[in-house]
């Protein structure tokens, strides 16, 4: 499993090796360099390196990768963003040692980075480290501003410069880059976007931390992987039976919008889902039978759920192992009120979606509406009304977990990498998904999906994760046999059965 670390976490972790386990820090810094240099030459074997070097520990990286570059033969000048006398530390004893070598070190002007700049190296980032958490002033900015000037393959070490480790946030022009080389841990800038955008690929090296140091952490974020799914995963039993793996109700859909509520029992179905019975409009039953035969539909008459529908929900409600409102209802207000009716008396598992959430957030205090522990499913435009119009893209992680926490439910944030946030303060980032699953229906899909492994007996935060990264993995390998623009959200439930046979298999 994988943790993703804050500034803080990786620091206590660099203080535990060294002062409780007796690991000097240079041998963390050495192992570092080792290591990031190697990566780098695999990446790029027949190139010159400009290795551009900040006065703290990443410089230090950066100072050291030069000296194993050059002792392998490279081609590699080094750029220092200050005077020799701002070194100090580690980092200034890898600037003592390169100085024995004839290695080109030279500190920072706008002439000397052009000069350099000119033979098109792959620039190496070390200028600042995971300490930043505000906006950056002085001769970095200059250095940020003209090396992007210059359009070269950059890398950076540990993360792009003007990035913050400990958000998703973006609060400086940033060093972009193609390859990001990380030690240990990843941090939060590399999966939570916007700042994951910034990074390029994420190379996560091991310098030597114990895995012990790592266990004494705590942390509670992590960074979803079919190692994830594999750990959780339960197999069937061969003398199991359609009883034995949960019996779901499915509410929602309406005239205007049959289609959500089918996709939805459609997914739930093939997400493993022993029985699944779909309370809603008669209008949407060819729809349901077509896509999901195996479903079995409850309707009323009208065109949307309303005040008909309360006695059949309390109904078939019963005995139920999870419940999905919200795929396609509508926002009517009979079908508001019956909503209203119905939340007071559910105890089983409650995953809310789209519609639902929508006529939620027109109330004030709505979180009190809702049985603690459900699920929530909003995009980042229901999420915004659900929080008052709270602009939530600059910082989608701390507006999940806090809301989270706040409303003791947990919150799946959709769209590039998904946010899966826990009252207890665990958090999972997704690392599956394409541009092509920007398409109707595909929140319709997850939500099938995650009801059916609650459904099943999976702890809610897990199933949910489990839901978000096998979605997004799914529209992964469709997209990976044609065009991202041509991926529909009812080309998914179909395969979720094969990329979950790669992942166990």
């Amino acid at each position: 499993m994988r943790y993703l670390s804050n500034t803080a976490q990786i620091r206590e972790a660099d203080r535990i090796q060294i002062e409780e386990m007796g690991l000097l820090g240079i041998i963390l810094m050495e192992n570092a360099a080792k290591s990031a240099a190697e990566r780098l030459v695999e990446l790029y074997p027949d190139e010159r390196f400009l290795v551009l070097a900040g006065p703290g520990n990443n410089g230090g990286d950066g100072l050291a990768m030069a000296r194993f570059l050059h002792v392998w033969g490279k081609q590699v000048d080094v750029i220092l963003s200050h005077s020799p006398d701002r070194y100090q530390g580690d980092a200034l004893i890898n600037y003592q040692i390169l100085r024995k070598l004839p290695v080109s070190v030279e500190v920072y002007s706008s002439s000397v980075l052009a000069e350099k700049a000119v033979e098109w190296p792959i620039v190496v980032d070390a200028l600042l480290g995971t300490g930043i958490s505000d906006q950056l002033r002085g001769t970095i900015v200059s250095i940020i501003a003209e090396v992007k000037a210059c359009d070269l393959t950059t890398v950076a070490v540990d993360l792009p410069s003007g990035l913050s480790a400990d958000t998703g946030q973006v609060i400086n022009d940033v060093l972009w880059a193609d390859h990001t080389f990380t030690f240990q841990l990843p941090k939060v800038c590399h999966y939570v976007t916007p700042a994951s955008n910034l990074c390029g690929e994420i190379h996560c090296l091991d310098i030597g931390i114990w895995p012990e140091v790592i266990q004494r952490l705590k942390i509670k974020r992590r960074v979803l992987d079919d190692d994830f799914v594999s750990s959780y995963y339960e197999p069937r039993a061969k003398e199991s039976h359609k009883g034995t793996y949960g019996h779901v109700l499915l509410v929602g859909g309406s005239k205007a919008m049959s289609g959500a509520i089918a996709l939805a029992a459609s997914a739930a179905m093939r997400m493993g889902a022993g029985l699944c019975t779909v309370l809603t409009s008669e209008a949407c039953r060819a729809a349901v039978n077509a896509l999901c035969p195996e479903a079995m539909c409850v309707t009323v008459s009208e065109d949307e759920l309303g005040k008909n529908a309360v006695g059949l929900f309390e109904q078939h409600s019963k005995e139920k192992d999870a419940v999905l409102i919200g795929p396609g209802m509508g926002q009517s207000a009979d079908t508001a009120d019956f909503l209203s009716q119905i939340l007071y008396n559910i105890t089983q598992p409650l995953i809310l979606d789209a519609d639902a959430l929508n006529l939620l957030a027109s109330q004030p205090d709505w979180w009190q509406q809702v049985p603690p522990d459900s699920i929530l499913t909003p995009h980042p435009g229901e999420m915004s009304r659900l929080c008052n119009g709270v602009s939530i893209q600059p910082q989608r992680l701390e507006i999940a977990e806090s809301s989270a926490k706040q409303w003791q439910q947990i919150i799946v944030l959709k769209g590039a990498g998904t946010l899966v946030a826990c009252p207890d303060g665990t958090t999972y980032v997704n690392t599956t998904g394409n541009p092509g699953m920007a398409s109707g229906g595909m929140g319709d899909v997850l939500a099938g999906m995650i009801t059916a492994l609650v459904g099943q007996g999976y702890a809610r935060g897990v199933a949910a994760a489990m839901a978000v990264y096998l979605h997004g993995a799914t529209a992964d390998l469709i997209a990976s046999r044609m065009a991202s623009e041509a991926l529909l959200a009812s080309d998914l439930p179909d395969s979720i059965g094969a990329i979950l046979g790669d992942i166990l298999n």
